[in-house]
């Protein structure tokens, strides 16, 4: 059997060559691998080559044989997502392969913010092909942490039978106090490192997709933030000993809290740090889609024991939080360190959803290829020995 139209996805076999971009002319015993689908999806891949190494350059070329070249977009060399997403901005059932870290999905879904759809049904959904450390996007949807050695026909199928889910996103809004910041408010920390010069008017990103929050973590990532831009030789966190004021808002009420904790975060996802589950799942079930943050407290025990399966203190969970600050306090956004002045942060639902792609980790293909074989064979010894 050969299939030669351009449209297709090539997918090489010995004598034979079985094509699956598009299903309309495929014969019945192909279809049957995407049985139930409403309508024939078609794929985009969008590739941020200064992720993980070398791997972005490689997924470059790699798709460039797999798909049509003009379905395959160096998000760097043009200069961001938009054009890919304006040039299909017509298209239904786009599913679009983001290549990158969680970054790179953020910077997708803030292009998409800037352009209006004729239709539902060409509002794109995302999977990913997770480069770079972190991923805790990808990890929650099943794509896993990092791209390793699965063979890019096999990814091709997991992102056609993936399931579309929707995805919360929330809104940061800042307003700055005129607070005086005499000593009594500033520790030792602030005076050392000169925080409150150093201090921003203005977050990084003003919308959350995985995480907002406020303490030592956020120092951590913004210390090593610094560290590896100016001075990778010389690295040094100080410990905080402050505690964190801020209020919540439940059931249309407003409570206001102090935690002796050193982070608060926000969560709207199942995974933070890569891969670490900070919320108690005994205190509620975590959905992406339900409109409601995790919040949870940590102290530095907290946060010294997650990657080995710990968690922090759940506190709640809520549709809007306010979070008042008296001094400058570090903050990260999705990953994105700051230090910030006073200031009052309201978080709240943006209102839209984002389509997203979750891996089907029970899906089966009917499908043969070689090199998917051989690939599932080194798996499973691996796995066994």
């Amino acid at each position: 059997m050969s299939i030669t139209h351009h449209k297709y996805l090539r997918f090489n076999h010995p004598g034979k060559k079985i094509l699956l971009l598009s299903y309309e002319d495929l014969p019945t015993n192909c279809k049957v691998c995407f049985k139930g689908a409403m309508s024939s999806p078609m794929f985009i891949a969008l590739i941020n080559t200064k992720s993980g190494g070398n791997v972005g350059s490689y997924l470059l070329s790699r798709f460039k044989e797999i798909l049509d070249e003009e379905r395959v977009y160096n998000i760097n060399a043009d200069g961001g997502p938009g054009r890919a997403l304006k040039e299909h901005l017509h298209t239904e059932n786009l599913r679009i392969i983001a290549c990158g870290g969680d970054g790179t999905v953020g910077w997708i879904l803030s292009e998409m913010d800037k352009l209006s759809y004729p239709d539902s049904a060409c509002i794109p959904s995302i999977g990913i092909i997770p480069l770079g450390t972190g991923n805790d996007l990808s990890r929650s949807l099943n794509w896993g942490g990092k791209y390793r050695d699965k063979p890019l026909r096999k990814v091709l199928l997991d992102i056609a039978k993936a399931d579309v889910v929707d995805l919360d996103r929330w809104s940061l809004l800042v307003t700055p106090r005129d607070v005086i910041m005499d000593d009594k408010l500033l520790d030792e920390d602030d005076l050392m490192f000169g925080t409150v010069a150093k201090s921003d008017d203005n977050l990084p990103l003003n919308v959350v997709n995985n995480y907002f929050s406020v303490g030592i973590d956020a120092h951590i990532a913004l210390q090593f933030h610094k560290a590896r831009n100016n001075n990778p030789e010389h690295f040094y966190v100080p410990n905080s000993k402050s505690s964190i004021l801020w209020t919540r808002r439940r059931k249309g009420s407003i409570q206001t809290t102090a935690y002796g904790a050193h982070s608060v975060l926000f969560l709207n996802i199942k995974s933070y740090a890569g891969g670490t589950k900070p919320w108690n799942r005994k205190n509620g079930t975590q959905d992406i889609a339900d409109g409601l943050l995790e919040v949870v407290a940590m102290d530095n025990l907290d946060l010294a024991i997650l990657h080995a399966g710990g968690s922090g203190t759940s506190v709640c969970q809520c549709r809007e939080a306010v979070i008042t600050s008296n001094k400058p306090l570090p903050m990260q956004i999705d990953g994105e360190p700051c230090m910030m002045r006073p200031c009052q942060i309201v978080i709240r639902g943006l209102g839209s959803k984002v389509k997203m792609l979750a891996r089907n980790k029970t899906a089966t293909y009917a499908v043969k290829d070689a090199e998917i074989e051989n690939w599932a064979a080194k798996k499973i010894q691996r796995m066994t020995f």
